[in-house]
């Protein structure tokens, strides 16, 4: 089953020669589409992007916002109402946890938290608005409203506000809906793709302006979040899914295969990776991809997906195979190996790690906890998960008495003679003559 993807081993060749080529495309065409788009948005606000959600989204579409008649008349299946709530509940429980867990031993200063010492000190302050992108058109995505705007809201962010393309009909599915109010979103906002993210970075009459923007999308999403960049905070590059299998002849092969098969269901540009050092259970892995593929909905792209960007590793050693993860630094990487604790300490880069054969990727994506909102194309050796972090900052603050500056002003006027520059030494000095 090698024809189904690319095997490399390591035994016999460099498996790092073909990771270091890994790198995001630039595409100069996509780059002037989105620029006009962004530019659009700037001169024109709202009414560039109730075009754009005609154009892409729904012809019909009256508003691009969302309203509250839409929340409260919104109808749902109770067992997916259920399902929405009690995945919000947990990811609020985790990101609560990571927030308590950092701010345990800081002092509560209002709505901070800090600490000082002597006349200096920090405090760890929410921002004040957030702007989440939510992907729509060809999928429908409840989980990323609760992934990207609860983090957003256990961090005490005041302000929460959601874009996402429309249906056809001009509404947004009802589960969406659902997760919005769940998830305590301000106002949410009928529009997509790049126009999305230059209202939310610049504002229009109806967006307002946020101080960062979170949540995954397409390529026209990534590259409008590329030129933005400054004039907004970011997540991150968001490019497409990617897993890593690390897995031995101990594994549930037929586990490890459906958590694989589980991140390229998206699209046919999401890679697959497989590491071990047993070459069997990689034939098994692919035979088992031959038959969980069959007969599936995306069977086309996730063939496309594995035979054109996804590779197996025959590692020499398990230190190896490591290094192999490592190098990749998957978005999401299943632990299926007899003793997984004897490597996690090792696993520097990955975005989040399933260890055990009842751990499943899914359970990831949408009910553990953690956001499903990860980094990409290798950024796992720098990126984190969305998490309560994106949404706070740390600013520092100094109160000194004169006793203390007159200790500090011969290192301040020695700086500012060492760097040229004597007003900085006046700064300090001046004070000698009050």
């Amino acid at each position: 089953m090698a024809d189904l993807c690319r095997i490399i081993d390591a035994r016999i060749s460099d498996p790092f020669e073909f990771l270091r080529s890994r790198t995001l495309r630039q595409d100069l065409e996509l780059e002037g589409i989105v620029r006009a788009i962004i530019d659009d948005v700037r001169q024109r606000g709202d009414i560039a992007l109730l075009e754009s959600a005609r154009r892409f989204d729904s012809p019909a579409i009256q508003s691009i916002l969302v309203t509250d008649e839409e929340l409260e008349k919104n109808e749902l299946p109770t067992h997916y109402a259920s399902a929405i709530e009690f995945a919000a509940e947990r990811i609020e429980r985790f990101h609560t946890l990571q927030l308590t867990s950092f701010s345990s031993g800081l002092e509560a200063e209002g709505n901070a938290f800090g600490w000082r010492h002597e006349g200096l000190g920090q405090r760890v302050l929410p921002m004040q608005s957030a702007g989440v992108y939510v992907p729509g058109g060809k999928a429908t995505y409840p989980s990323s409203v609760l992934m990207n705007a609860i983090p957003a809201k256990v961090a005490g962010v005041e302000h929460r506000f959601v874009t996402t393309p429309c249906n056809k009909d001009g509404k947004l599915a009802p589960v969406v809906l659902h997760a919005l109010k769940v998830a305590g979103v301000e106002r949410a906002f009928k529009v997509g793709g790049a126009a999305a993210i230059a209202a939310l970075a610049l504002g229009t009459e109806s967006v307002p302006r946020v101080d960062k923007i979170v949540g995954p999308g397409n390529r026209f999403v990534n590259e409008a979040k590329r030129q933005l960049w400054g004039q907004v905070g970011l997540d991150g590059y968001a490019g497409p899914s990617e897993v890593c299998v690390l897995l031995d002849e101990s594994a549930n092969i037929e586990y490890a295969c459906a958590d694989l098969l589980t991140q390229i269901e998206h699209s046919d540009d999401n890679a697959a990776f497989i590491v071990s050092t047993s070459e069997r259970a990689i034939k098994l892995m692919l035979d088992a991809a031959e038959r969980q593929l069959n007969g599936t909905t995306c069977e086309h792209s996730m063939r496309k997906a594995l035979s054109e960007m996804s590779c197996a590793f025959i590692a020499t050693d398990l230190n190896q195979a490591v290094e192999i993860v490592n190098a990749i630094a998957p978005e999401h990487l299943s632990i299926a190996l007899e003793n997984p604790d004897k490597v996690l300490d090792s696993i520097r880069n990955a975005g989040a790690v399933l260890i055990g054969e009842f751990t499943p990727e899914s359970a990831g994506d949408y009910v553990l906890g953690p956001s499903h909102t990860l980094p990409t194309a290798g950024a796992a050796r720098f990126g984190s998960p969305v998490n309560v972090m994106d949404f706070l900052k740390i600013q520092s603050y100094s109160h000194i008495a004169y006793d203390q500056l007159l200790e500090l002003i011969p290192t301040i006027e020695a700086f500012g003679e060492m760097e040229g520059f004597p007003v900085h030494a006046r700064g300090a000095s001046i004070r000698l003559s009050r």
